[in-house]
């Protein structure tokens, strides 16, 4: 068995390390390009959304290069996400390939780990459940990474030096075989982060990024947005990190249960069946950023994505209703980073320009 999988952000290294400690052959696909894009998008359905064509793309590269398993994430949420792995199997053997399809429940740990009883000669719990607890202690430090590089880059003493931190500390972190390299290395990091940062150097904006989870977490497929930002000299914070998302599910992390219901919560007021709706989680973490001092929000989703259309549908609303600038950003396939950068860029000129005229108390519209 030698098995490949789609990449999300972090992800990739995580898995990687849970198959490398089972002792698993795996392909990993080459990074997200045009190319990837470009495949998935030939062979899928034409208005599906985004993701599924990414990493039907990110299938088709890892099969081409000698794969003869394909392990997908999917859950029983109300994203189409579920439909995914069906789906896809069926195009690619359609398409001439012979391999099994593996279907991982993120949002189910234990038939989650069950299906990784799989991988590695089969076996047994004690050494699927280190491996996979292991895949979580690094996910949950990559992520944290990518909350340090949000927080530094706007506040750098030298331009670029925050993103040769990220990628110098991801690949130390990739390489690393052990909790204790683990947190050796987020010690070793953070410190660095810190002395990279300039004492008088004030961003220029905060804003969140709410959305779609996989757009939020995949920078080859959102235009490295969580960097463009900060480039600008825009501090960033997510709202959706994946390693939380599986904590919340093994009921490790009840603080983010909480956060995540009252999310649901707040956007009660704009939809009638909140709990029915992944996108009304935008909606109430878009009225939670105002609750907590943030200049505007980014909307990101995939051009036809269900829950996120919907949000997108009442989001002028919330925004004239608590007084916070909201920019969309659906992307597919044609979408093109020149846009997108020009779209950002003229956002957070908004954004600054409304900070200068509140702070010189000149009654201003949301946007």
């Amino acid at each position: 068995m030698i098995v490949t999988f789609p990449h999300m952000g972090p992800l990739t290294v995580a898995i990687k390390s849970v198959f490398r400690r089972l002792g698993q052959e795996i392909v990993v696909p080459p990074p997200t390009s045009h190319r990837t894009i470009s495949l998935g998008a030939r062979y899928a359905p034409e208005l599906v959304c985004l993701p599924f064509k990414v990493t039907l793309g990110n299938m088709i590269e890892g099969l081409e290069k000698g794969a003869d398993t394909v392990a997908m994430a999917t859950s029983h949420g109300n994203c189409r996400l579920g439909f995914y792995w069906p789906a896809q199997e069926i195009i690619l053997k359609d398409l001439g390939f012979r391999f099994e399809m593996i279907p991982i429940n993120y949002d189910r740990p234990l038939e989650f780990m069950g299906e990784f009883r799989r991988f590695g000669g089969g076996r047994g719990w004690k050494d699927v459940a280190p491996s996979f607890l292991f895949g979580i202690r690094k996910l949950l430090a990559l992520e944290e990474l990518e909350i340090l590089s949000m927080q530094t880059r706007p506040r750098e003493k030298e331009r670029g030096q925050t993103t040769r931190l990220f990628k110098k500390w991801h690949a130390i972190l990739d390489e690393a075989s052990d909790n204790r390299k683990v947190k050796q290395t987020m010690e070793r990091a953070r410190s660095d982060f810190l002395d990279a940062r300039s004492r008088g150097k004030k961003p220029l904006a905060r804003i969140r990024i709410v959305g779609e989870g996989y757009m939020m977490a995949e920078p080859n497929v959102n235009f490295h947005l969580q960097q463009k930002l900060g480039d600008i000299g825009v501090e960033v914070e997510r709202s959706y990190w994946l390693g939380k998302s599986v904590m919340r599910a093994i009921r490790l992390d009840r603080k983010g249960r909480r956060e995540h219901e009252r999310a649901i919560r707040e956007a009660t007021p704009y939809m009638r069946y909140p709990d029915l709706c992944t996108g009304c989680q935008s909606i109430g973490e878009t009225i939670q950023a105002v609750h907590r001092g943030f200049d505007g929000v980014v909307l990101i989703m995939p051009f036809t994505c269900m829950p996120e259309v919907l949000a997108q549908s009442v989001m002028h609303k919330v925004s004239e209703d608590h007084g916070i600038p909201v920019l969309p950003l659906p992307i597919d396939e044609h979408s093109d980073e020149g846009g997108v950068s020009t779209r950002l860029e003229a956002f957070v000129d908004l954004i600054v320009r409304r900070k200068h005229l509140k702070s010189n108390q000149v009654a201003v519209p949301a946007g």
